[in-house]
């Protein structure tokens, strides 16, 4: 006999959509691939200022003696940046003769590390694990790969860095972190932040591209560490990397007859649990894949390897609900025999201290 999915009883009410919204948002924002980069500020509200303090300067002279004094003329810099997030929504449609099969594959897909064995009704489950992996997606692009002159190659009403045919609205609502770092670049040579420029990047083909040296990320690591601003030590400073970096350096460390360094904890959610010079070493997996889905020209790929070196409270994303999405809401529609998940949430993403980052592209 053939399941039968009565889908109207995945209607959620306020409390129950509330209750799932703030599971979603949790696990989102507390994801490796957000919180090992990222400092997460909440209650974010349009045009809030951001303050950025610096140190006082030069203090402390001879005593001139009698009644004269070393009056201090230095001040503390304070500069600011804005907040400027913004509303991103979507909707997520599943055709009701689809889902037992999609149970099934999640089911199986899930099984190894019982993810969602603390709630009882399977269907609520996989509706929770599709508002994750939608709202997750989202929030990584826009704080990451954010533009908004992004456009596909062909396209000359913005920067064509996109692959063609891709949907450039995706990408336009905020500027996230890889923009901000190539405004930085674009500013060269009197950029603020670090950058090692990694040669493979800007050869002719893409095959070509992706043969590095085999000591490139050593030597861009190195490079980073050695010429960030003394300044970001005081922080908790990350290395987060492509991939592609990633394999070059355990390779380099194989090659040389390190393979023991090799030993550490296997990578998990991003975190390779490996570091270099004492900081942590972050894989973004996700990287590549956005790079080689998105950002190829057909000919080329746009900045395959990556790395950034930067304090984590540095590099904050921001946005107005710390406890749920604004929206979120799962229903089934009669007419068109679907369910619908309904999401939104706000987002921004700042460079507080460009002269504080450093990074290889």
């Amino acid at each position: 006999m053939a399941e039968v999915v009565e889908l109207s009883n995945l209607t959620l009410n306020n409390e129950e959509a509330r209750s799932t919204s703030e599971v979603i948002f949790e696990k989102t924002i507390e994801s490796p691939e957000l919180s090992a980069v990222h400092r997460v500020d909440t209650d974010v509200d349009m045009d809030k200022f951001i303050p950025i303090v610096g140190e006082l300067g030069l203090v402390g002279k001879a005593d001139p003696g009698g009644c004269a004094t070393n009056e201090i003329t230095e001040v503390i810099p304070v500069s600011e940046k804005t907040w400027e997030p913004k509303l991103i929504s979507g909707r997520l449609p599943i055709c009701a003769t689809d889902i037992p099969a999609k149970i099934k594959f999640w089911k199986r897909a899930r099984q190894a590390n019982k993810t969602w064995e603390e709630i009882d009704n399977e269907y609520m489950a996989f509706v929770e694990d599709q508002g994750i992996k939608a709202v997750h997606n989202s929030i990584i692009r826009h704080t990451e790969f954010g533009d908004k002159t992004a456009s596909p190659f062909g396209d000359a009403t913005g920067n064509q860095t996109l692959t063609v045919g891709t949907d450039k609205t995706f990408f336009n609502v905020i500027n996230g972190m890889w923009e901000q770092v190539e405004a930085d670049l674009a500013l060269a040579p009197n950029n603020e932040g670090y950058h090692y420029s990694i040669t493979e990047n800007g050869l002719a083909t893409t095959a070509l591209q992706l043969v590095l040296a085999a000591d490139r990320a050593l030597k861009a690591m190195r490079a980073l560490y050695e010429n960030i601003d003394p300044v970001a030590f005081e922080g908790n400073l990350v290395f987060a990397m492509t991939r592609t970096m990633f394999n070059n350096w355990t390779a380099f460390l194989e090659d040389q007859s390190l393979a023991f360094m090799l030993t550490q904890a296997e990578s998990k959610g991003g975190v390779s649990g490996f570091s270099y010079r004492g900081i942590p070493i972050v894989v973004r997996l996700d990287w590549d894949k956005t790079i080689k889905t998105y950002y190829n020209n057909g000919t080329t790929l746009h900045y395959p390897h990556r790395i950034i070196l930067a304090d984590i409270d540095n590099l904050p994303v921001g946005t107005r609900d710390s406890e749920s999405l604004k929206d979120f809401s799962a229903q089934y529609d009669f007419v068109t025999k679907k369910w619908y998940m309904d999401f939104a949430y706000t987002i921004d993403m700042k460079i507080l201290l460009e002269s504080q980052i450093a990074y290889a592209l």
